[in-house]
């Protein structure tokens, strides 16, 4: 807010494993720190010319996205695709590249619904590791691209990024709350 912006959004690094650059467990901590230290920073600029919105704090709790939304997730391969320059068609565009995810191409009018079942079948009901996550509604079972490229399948969760994904919305709930009193909650 300080440069102008008033919303902002910053997306953790999504790598390999090998990278240099990637997150791992290890790093928690210090992510954790700082979205805690966004969140005050957020806080305290309530109802000054320095609020501002970070795109991962912004849920609507009250109305929010309908429980299809919330169980289906982002709509890879279902309603969302990819279409390179040279018309081949992927459920995403970080699945742009890979072969297996290839779902057909434009220019030639073949497509493969195989890939778009698969990834209607892939929602938060389906997934196991999601059944006893409190946050579910929210994240809707994560990222497929994410899934595929730490676990290759789409039908298992990228577990560090539902470890940050529940650190946002359990800062966006902090956040809500402290909105509704105008930045000055009291605790007794």
């Amino acid at each position: 807010a300080d440069l102008g912006f008033k919303e902002t959004s910053v997306e953790p690094v999504v790598s390999s494993p090998d990278d240099l650059f990637s997150l791992s467990e290890a790093d928690l901590p210090a992510i954790y720190d700082a979205y805690d230290r966004l969140a005050d920073e957020m806080v305290a600029r309530i109802g000054s010319d320095k609020d501002f919105r970070f795109f991962h704090y912004v849920i609507d709790f009250n109305r929010g996205p309908c429980i299809i939304k919330r169980v289906s997730g982002c709509g890879a391969g279902t309603e969302y695709l990819a279409v390179t320059p040279q018309g081949d068609i992927y459920p995403c565009h970080q699945f742009v590249g890979n072969e297996d995810f290839k779902m057909g191409n434009v220019m030639t009018g073949e497509f493969e619904r195989l890939t778009h079942v698969n990834f209607a079948d892939a929602h938060v009901e389906a997934k196991e590791d999601c059944q006893t996550c409190w946050a579910k509604y929210y994240c809707s079972g994560g990222c497929h691209a994410n899934a595929y490229n730490f676990n290759k399948t789409i039908d298992k969760p990228y577990q560090l990024g539902c470890k940050m994904e529940q650190k946002r919305i359990e800062n966006a709930i902090y956040l809500q709350a402290m909105r509704q009193v105008g930045g000055n909650l009291q605790f007794e």
